[in-house]
């Protein structure tokens, strides 16, 4: 018995040869099926086609039947001669003509289809009627044209003729009937009969099928039993188990194949533990600098790390100033401090220029930076890390150590992870400090922008402090850009803001609110305070008009406060008008909202002593 199961396993067999047993038998089942469906089909089609074969004919039957009985009507009408005009008895000749041609051509054209005998047969009869009553359509119906009285005696003949021909298509008729009956009934058994024989073939085909898979599939999961149950033992964590070989086909393969899988695992979790621990002074650095909004604060994260690399390994960071020329310390290693290291730009550093780190066992050697050399304290190792962000270089990150000591392999790890994430932060810190300053600032003057004056007053309506809002206009400024052009009108835009710039306290907001327009936020002010502020950037601006450098322009203020309304559009409207009354009333002067226009007078030069000649640099 033990025997037998052995044999329907197929213990001997490799698993190639089960599969191939599978196809082979598929190939057998799918052979068979073709065999019987083309058997089948051939029957249908052989069916299908006598049935098109007499259709065909019995459609050129009635075709001649139908211009037979269009030939006698135009006969008949070929006696009404007295009632027709000439055209009409051309045209009912030609109809004579055509007709008779037509029920020639379908006659000759069921002569040339292969039909059964009894058919053929009924066709030559049909055939013969036809030519008899042809000739005597054609002789009678043109005669019954030319004279009527004279055809009369032909008509008795040629109705013998037609009702002769008449009787002859019915016969033919009835037997295209009986065969086109016969023909149908044939072509539906033979579709029966295929289909009952696919559905047959189909069924027991999928059984045998099924049979053999499940037979073969089942031996197959046999001998993949006891190197299933190593693999689930090795992914259950139990690494030191392995699959007996015991032969050298597929299954012997696939454990070996397990088996090495196992060694390697083994291997790559030593590694990746080992791996693990390095990179736990990595996780933690991500996590620490991602906390960390401003550069002073990640150069305070960079110094707690170099400290848990090494506490007694001198370390230094050293970022490219604004210029990218010259190198400064950021921060430095709070234990052991700095090693000083004396390059000044960063593409004089050798790390930075190949854009990877470089070690030296010794700072004597020949290979060696020249600038590890003459040192006070003497030969020394060193590390060097780039920092860079976005492929543009930040600077260095520069340690130092013993000579012949250089640092170990996982302090070299924990150094290039310092200056990869050091350069990732500093570069996303200083690339979102940019982008913020320019959202926020006019690019043309520098002032802050509309949206910042904007969140201003809501920081001061939202705190509740009071303030004073003064709209400032550059008065026939587009004059100015005609007259001058607009490089011009630009200059006088800078001068103007650095002028409100200096003249201003601090906390106090200057804006640039669209073209040639300003506004002025002044917490903690009244418009009576803020028209003295207006009034000093008027005469600032007037000293700087006697400098020259810029077309002379003046400027128009109109100011409003907190107690001349809550809300913030309500002050700006004030303002607004104020300004427009300053314009009204000759512009170069301040208005407070609700209050009449009062124009100074204007003196050549209210503080002679003290030009700003620093605004005019600017303005350029």
């Amino acid at each position: 018995m033990s025997t037998f199961l052995d044999i329907l396993r197929l213990r001997r067999w490799s698993v190639g040869s089960r599969l191939l047993l599978i196809n082979g038998m598929l190939i057998l089942a799918l052979a068979t099926v073709a065999v019987i469906a083309w058997r089948a089909l051939t029957a249908q089609s052989a069916a299908m086609a006598e049935l098109s074969l007499i259709s065909k004919a019995a459609r050129y039957h009635q075709d001649a039947d139908t211009v037979h009985a269009n030939l006698r009507a135009d006969v008949n009408a070929a006696f009404a001669t007295s009632t027709l005009t000439a055209e009409d008895r051309t045209s009912l000749s030609d109809s004579l003509t055509q007709n008779a041609k037509d029920l020639r051509s379908d006659l000759e054209t069921l002569e040339h289809l292969d039909l059964p005998a009894d058919l053929t047969e009924t066709e030559t009869q049909v055939h013969a009627l036809t030519d008899d009553f042809l000739a005597k359509a054609l002789e009678t119906g043109p005669l019954a044209l030319r004279d009527p009285l004279a055809a009369q005696q032909l008509l008795p003949a040629l109705r013998a003729s037609g009702d002769a021909l008449d009787g002859g298509m019915l016969r033919q008729t009835a037997a295209f009937t009986g065969h086109i009956t016969r023909a149908s009934q044939e072509a539906a058994i033979a579709e029966s009969t295929a289909k009952r024989w696919l559905l047959s073939a189909a069924v027991l085909t999928s059984l045998v099928v099924l049979f053999l898979v499940w037979w073969l599939s089942r031996s197959i999961r046999y001998s993949l039993r006891k190197v299933r149950d190593v693999a689930v033992t090795i992914s259950e964590g139990n690494l030191n188990v392995r699959s007996p070989v015991m032969s050298h086909d597929e299954i012997g393969e696939l454990g070996t194949a397990i088996n090495t899988m196992a060694d390697r695992l083994n291997e790559v979790i030593g590694r990746l533990r080992a791996e693990a621990d390095r990179d736990a002074f990595g996780t933690q650095l991500v996590e620490a600098l991602e906390m960390a909004d401003t550069e002073e604060e990640v150069y305070q994260v960079l110094a707690r790390a170099m400290r848990m690399v090494d506490a007694e390994l001198p370390m230094e960071l050293l970022l490219a100033d604004s210029s990218r020329a010259h190198l400064e310390r950021a921060t430095q290693n709070p234990v052991a401090g700095a090693p000083g290291c004396g390059v000044e730009s960063p593409f004089s550093c050798m790390a930075v220029r190949r854009g990877n780190p470089v070690s030296f066992p010794d700072s004597e050697a020949l290979n060696a930076c020249a600038r590890l050399r003459g040192r006070p304290c003497g030969p020394l190792s060193a590390m060097c890390v780039p920092l860079s962000f976005m492929g543009r270089s930040l600077g260095v990150l520069h340690a130092t150590g013993p000579v012949g000591k250089p640092p170990t392999a996982r302090q070299a790890a924990q150094l290039t992870t310092l200056g990869i994430q050091a350069g990732a932060r500093i570069g996303t810190v200083r690339a979102f400090s940019s982008t913020q300053r320019k959202a926020t600032t006019d690019s043309l003057t520098g002032l802050p922008n509309r949206r910042s004056a904007e969140e201003r007053v809501r920081q001061l309506q939202a705190d509740g402090r009071p303030f004073a809002l003064v709209m400032a206009d550059l008065d026939h400024f587009k004059a100015l850009n005609d007259s001058r052009g607009h490089e011009a009108g630009d200059q006088a835009l800078r001068l103007f803001a650095e002028t409100m710039r200096v003249s201003l306290r601090d906390g106090d907001l200057a804006a640039r609110w669209g073209g040639e327009e300003f506004v002025l936020v002044l917490p903690s002010s009244t418009a009576a305070q803020a028209e003295e502020v207006a009034n000093r950037i008027r005469g600032k601006l007037a000293e700087n008009m006697l400098l020259g450098g810029v077309p002379a322009f003046t400027a128009s203020f109109g100011i409003a406060d907190v107690s001349m309304g809550e809300r913030f559009e309500q002050l700006l409207k004030l303002a607004d008008q104020a300004l427009y009354a300053a314009k009204e009333a000759g512009r170069d002067c301040v208005v407070i909202a609700g209050r009449a226009p009062i124009v100074p007078p204007r003196r050549p030069v209210e503080h002679p002593a003290s030009p700003d000649l620093s605004l005019i640099a600017r303005a350029d």
